[in-house]
């Protein structure tokens, strides 16, 4: 068995910053990245404003121009020229690219089995499709083809259902009736706090908020149940400059004392 892993379409666990450090859990985490909003000309982000078109929808997300998908490896034209190339791929040659996936994802858990890691898998690294509603092999999806594999991701869409096995943590972008209705359906709910994650000294999170637990999810990437618990928030830090982190306040950057809060 070879030492590093290489995909056809996931990347390895050291491959995302934020993913490796599930390591410290035993934990290989695999991801799938592909081109954030609608940069390959299909939209993979579905609440949030489209980027190429400058869209400024009230009722979507204003991540998409501060998406983490453009830092770290990023931030260089031959990754996101690959990331463009594999969506588009996605959308054009489904088939082609669905089979390609499960043989990565069965390669990719022999490999964490044969070094003593647990595989996990998160799809949705840059984008929000609804991985559940599509067939991957034999009229399965992915979750019915890998039972016994723990399958996660953040989500801004409220209304979906998924296996046991695929855990979602729903992301707060500042409509506060979806984030209640995605807390009344049992989801942990991840927050961007104003506290800066670009800081050599890291910014506290609250202990709490609104009454519910907050758990630093910037600790590891593993949103699950597990490990992060259930009917808590996911506190995260703003990975952007004091600036910007003002700008998107009370968008889908939530002030550290409720108080503040505009519209809960």
């Amino acid at each position: 068995m070879r030492k590093s892993y290489k995909g056809i379409l996931l990347s390895p666990p050291t491959y995302n910053y934020k993913l490796s450090k599930n390591m410290k859990l035993k934990n290989y985490s695999f991801s799938l990245a592909l081109a954030h909003s609608d940069l390959s000309g299909y939209n993979v982000c579905p609440m949030a404003n489209r980027i190429t078109t400058g869209e400024n929808n009230p009722r979507k997300s204003t991540c998409s121009s501060v998406c983490v998908a453009k830092n770290g490896n990023g931030r260089y034209d031959s990754v996101m020229n690959a990331r463009i190339k594999k969506t588009k791929r996605f959308f054009e040659d489904r088939t082609s690219f669905m089979a390609d996936l499960v043989a990565d994802i069965r390669f990719a858990i022999e490999w964490s089995n044969h070094h003593g890691y647990v595989a996990s898998f998160r799809l949705n690294a840059y984008s929000d499709i609804r991985w559940e509603t599509i067939e991957a092999q034999d009229g399965k999806t992915l979750y019915e083809l890998f039972p016994d594999v723990t399958f996660y991701d953040y989500t801004k869409l409220v209304n979906r259902t998924t296996e046991d096995n695929y855990e979602l943590t729903y992301s707060h972008h500042g409509q506060w009736d979806d984030t209640r209705k995605a807390s009344d359906k049992g989801m942990n709910i991840a927050m961007v706090f104003d506290v800066s994650g670009l800081t050599k000294v890291k910014g506290n999170l609250p202990e709490t908020w609104h009454g519910k637990k907050v758990v630093d999810g910037d600790e590891t990437d593993l949103r699950t149940a597990k490990n992060d618990g259930s009917n808590v928030i996911v506190g995260l830090r703003a990975k952007m400059s004091k600036v910007k982190i003002a700008e998107a306040l009370n968008t889908f950057v939530v002030p550290s004392n409720p108080s503040n809060v505009q519209g809960v």
